[in-house]
């Protein structure tokens, strides 16, 4: 059983940031801890609160581009009188990528920022934490979908079983290159409603010419930037007409497509249905 204990928490978060370092210098992310508290004590679980933060951060690190940012920062909230800590990157909204919290077991709230994004942790000074009943697998932080749409969300998992397959294997061999694909699928998803987001706007986030980005990704998934866009675009709207009541034209425009028409054709022409069509027998099986 865990136990929670009564301990200088300042000292606790600086040196798991500071643990942190030298992954992110490794994936050229700038990481740091602030807090204007010297010392405070308070009950909390190590293990499971090291856990919760350690699995945030890396997993923000290896999603975000070169040359990002994260700031850790502790302060004292006089609104609620308990602690919040605040965890803040750079460069890339995160907000839709619900992984990034599903498994940590202090709960993370997100906050969408212009150019990137808020977690934020409430931690009670005169309480004594989380207890390890409250800890489970299947905790719904305020980011995350009720469970019946996880499950959903489960199915839908096989369009993307390939690209996963991909990572996971490259994990093992070639950790960089696992690394190069989560980030561009990352950066394609979080902008996913800007029609304007092409190879160039992959480009530059990437810090990478058009050149260099085509060759390694066509070396990786035999695709070429462009397409590859355009695919997990498909992907998105597929899912979308599947689990929601969204019409095709609003699928359409949270995807990025610029016109209905160009939508219709092209998601035709990927999986040889017209999206109406498809929503509607969709919309017909889910009833039975």
């Amino acid at each position: 059983m865990i136990y929670s204990a009564e301990a200088d928490i300042i000292s606790f978060f600086k040196g798991l940031t500071q643990g942190l370092l030298p992954y992110a210098q490794a994936n050229k992310v700038q990481l740091s801890f602030s807090s204007a508290l010297k010392k405070q004590l308070v009950h909390y679980q190590p293990f499971l609160l090291s856990q919760s933060l350690v699995q945030l951060i890396c997993n923000i690190i290896s999603l975000l581009p070169p040359n990002s940012k994260i700031e850790v920062r502790l302060f004292y909230s006089p609104d609620n009188q308990n602690l919040q800590l605040e965890i803040e990157n750079s460069s890339i909204n995160l907000i839709r990528v619900n992984e990034i919290t599903t498994q940590t077991a202090y709960s993370f709230t997100g906050h969408a920022l212009l150019n990137g994004t808020l977690y934020i942790l409430i931690l009670p000074l005169h309480q004594q934490g989380l207890t390890p009943d409250q800890v489970l697998p299947t905790h719904i932080s305020a980011n995350n979908l009720p469970q019946f749409y996880k499950e959903i969300q489960k199915r839908l998992r096989s369009h993307f079983t390939q690209t996963e397959k991909l990572i996971a294997t490259l994990e093992q061999s070639r950790p960089q290159e696992a690394a190069f694909i989560q980030k561009i699928n990352t950066l394609i998803k979080v902008n996913l409603e800007d029609e304007n987001f092409d190879t160039e706007a992959l480009c530059k986030a990437m810090s990478l010419s058009r050149t260099q980005l085509f060759r390694r990704l066509k070396s990786l998934i035999h695709q070429a930037p462009a397409n590859y866009i355009k695919i997990m675009r498909l992907q998105k709207a597929k899912q979308l007409l599947e689990t929601t009541d969204l019409t095709v034209s609003e699928v359409a425009y949270k995807t990025g497509f610029q016109t209905l028409s160009h939508f219709t054709n092209i998601f035709q022409k990927q999986y040889g249905i017209l999206p109406s069509v498809f929503r509607r027998s969709n919309t017909t099986a889910t009833n039975e």
